[in-house]
């Protein structure tokens, strides 16, 4: 946020087209936290705005969750990575990822949401647990949902490849025409590929 207007201009030319707001997904709550994020939060989206670029998010859960009322005020396209770090355990209907569902459908249709660190949230075999959540996303905005490997797994490594991440993918989204809207098209627009 401190960044001069020059120097967002030098990384704009060379295909910089977001700022990461990156929270350790696995940070305990924390009482005052997303409030204390809240003017960074501001001051990062209205320069982005201002050069049209997005926000791109990775937070906990529970930090997510505390967040939603902010994003929705939000006047910039922003992401949020690992489906918002919602614990797949929950499900697919449980109250904090139903709002980020409804976020993508209403509004001003501002939230991406990114198929990307599975194996972060799931605790099941397989991942399996997870699948209801990516196909509630791509079911409540195709055109807002893009994939990524999270490649390199950092901590993972050893138990996940970007193969079987890439396999699960197409399984839960079988139709060949909206996996290409996806894993094309949509980051396309987010991230002004000509």
């Amino acid at each position: 946020e401190d960044a001069d207007d020059a120097e967002l201009a030098r990384l704009d030319a060379i295909g910089v087209r977001g700022v990461r707001i990156n929270v350790s997904p696995v940070q305990p709550p924390q009482a005052g936290l997303a409030a204390a994020l809240e003017p960074r939060i501001l001051c990062l989206a209205e320069r982005c705005r201002k050069i049209g670029w997005h926000l791109d998010f990775l937070l906990p859960g529970w930090l997510t969750l505390e967040l939603l009322p902010l994003l929705e005020r939000l006047r910039v396209d922003f992401s949020l990575a690992h489906l918002g770090m919602f614990p797949a355990c929950e499900g697919s209907a449980a109250p904090g990822f139903r709002r980020l569902l409804d976020l993508m459908r209403g509004g001003e249709r501002r939230c991406w949401v990114k198929l990307t660190g599975i194996y972060r949230i799931s605790a099941a075999p397989g991942y399996a647990d997870a699948a209801p959540m990516v196909q509630a996303v791509v079911q409540a905005a195709p055109d807002r949902v893009i994939w990524g490997s999270d490649y390199p797994h950092l901590s993972f490594a050893d138990r996940v490849g970007s193969v079987e991440l890439f396999a699960l993918f197409a399984a839960w989204v079988p139709d060949q025409r909206l996996r290409e809207r996806i894993l094309v098209e949509n980051p396309a627009r987010l991230y002004g590929f000509t």
